[in-house]
């Protein structure tokens, strides 16, 4: 650790010391950093030229900034194949050879960290005296620091990065099963939707000299045709696989639930559906999100009880709260394993599931400031819960 001699000095050097912190402090890049540095120890200091270097990957210094009055072209070092303060020396030297310069290099280290380097120019005949060196010192000690914050902050970052990247992943895995799950009975709806429609073209051939019934034909020909187009719709908002597709707006939870069961209506075809839809105030949700987790629960309970048993759809108003239920009578969560089931890639099923329902549900309740409830009483079922706070600004107008 630094420490400061006692000189006429001292008190401007550590007024430096405290506004070179902060000034570091609030440099956003390694960068800005290493300009800062270079610069103070030639204004400061007394040091001809300084410049700083960092390490790249390979553990070969590399030149971060340089300041000062010095004429060589410092640019055309080789520092290739240089990892030491001595071979940094040497190329230094060999390049400022016969000119009248000493060159002193000052490692970067924080927390057993190599960061780079400053390397100080100055002349042989006004060399630097022992406080301003000590003063060096402490600038590369504060400097080093700061870029070990630097380096901690872009690794914390990369690992948010990485996760937010597998999560989103993860996202449309799932939605990709459900999809997959989906298309069957999406096909299926779409043939008996189509099959009509080849009956009523023969029919409009049989009938072409009678125009009210050619009209009534086209009617009802136009009504099949709008349930074929808001099924694919359905669809299609369902298929959006990117979570940044759409923004939080006030949502009806209501309107949510009625389209999750047409989106999982194939599936729900054996199964006795209760649904039991109060009058829930409006929430600021993303919409597509919202009905990918009801749908996420409609096919737990329809795997729970293996298509044949009971479901429950409630929506309603809880405190200051508005929630959506999905209950089944199947066989319930085992206590051992109860805590567990929100945590990614967690399944009980085998080859068949992909653990990531329950989390998706989970991730998608807190992102909105809700919370998810599960209750499952042994041999009872299982219900979930999904509550929010309401939309204030709506309950304002």
């Amino acid at each position: 650790m630094f420490r400061l001699q006692e000189s006429p000095g001292s008190a401007v050097n550590f007024s430096t010391l405290v506004q070179f912190s902060k000034l570091v402090a609030d440099s956003p890049t390694s960068e800005s950093v290493s300009s800062l540095l270079s610069k103070t120890v030639v204004d400061k200091c007394g040091g001809v030229h300084a410049l700083v270097f960092g390490t790249e990957s390979s553990g070969d210094f590399t030149v971060l900034s340089s300041y000062g009055s010095c004429k060589l072209e410092l640019s055309s070092l080789d520092l290739r194949g240089v990892d030491s303060l001595v071979e940094l020396r040497a190329a230094v030297m060999e390049v400022c050879s016969g000119r009248g310069y000493h060159f002193r290099p000052l490692p970067l280290i924080s927390d057993a960290g190599l960061f780079g380097a400053l390397g100080v120019l100055y002349l042989e005949s006004s060399c630097l005296a022992n406080e301003n060196w000590t003063f060096i010192e402490a600038l590369t000690e504060l400097t080093a620091i700061s870029l070990n914050k630097t380096y901690q902050h872009q690794r914390l970052q990369k690992a948010f990065d990485d996760l937010r990247a597998s999560q989103d992943a993860l996202v449309r895995t799932e939605k990709l099963r459900a999809l997959g799950e989906m298309s069957a009975g999406i096909a299926h709806d779409l043939k008996n939707l189509l099959h009509p429609l080849q009956l009523y073209t023969d029919h409009i051939r049989d009938v072409l000299n009678d125009s009210k019934e050619v009209i009534d034909t086209v009617a009802r020909m136009d009504r099949v045709l709008n349930r074929g187009l808001e099924t694919v719709e359905r669809l299609r908002d369902f298929s959006r696989l990117s979570p940044e597709d759409s923004e939080a707006v006030s949502t009806d939870l209501n309107l949510m639930v009625r389209e999750a069961l047409e989106i999982s209506k194939s599936r729900l075809a054996s199964a006795t559906l209760v649904l039991e839809l109060g009058a829930p105030a409006l929430v600021l949700i993303r919409p597509a999100d919202c009905v990918t987790a009801i749908v996420n629960l409609l096919f737990n309970a329809i795997d729970a009880t293996e298509g044949k048993g009971t479901i429950t759809v409630r929506t309603g108003m809880s405190d200051d709260n508005a929630w959506i239920e999905v209950e089944d009578n199947g066989p319930g969560i085992p206590e051992e394993i109860r805590s567990r089931i929100v945590e990614p890639l967690f399944t009980t099923k085998g080859q068949k599931g992909t653990g990531l329902g329950v989390s998706i549900v989970h991730a998608f309740t807190l992102r909105h400031g809700g919370h998810l409830d599960i209750d499952s009483p042994p041999g009872h079922g299982a219900r979930f819960r999904m509550s929010f706070p309401t939309d204030s600004s709506q309950e304002r107008l």
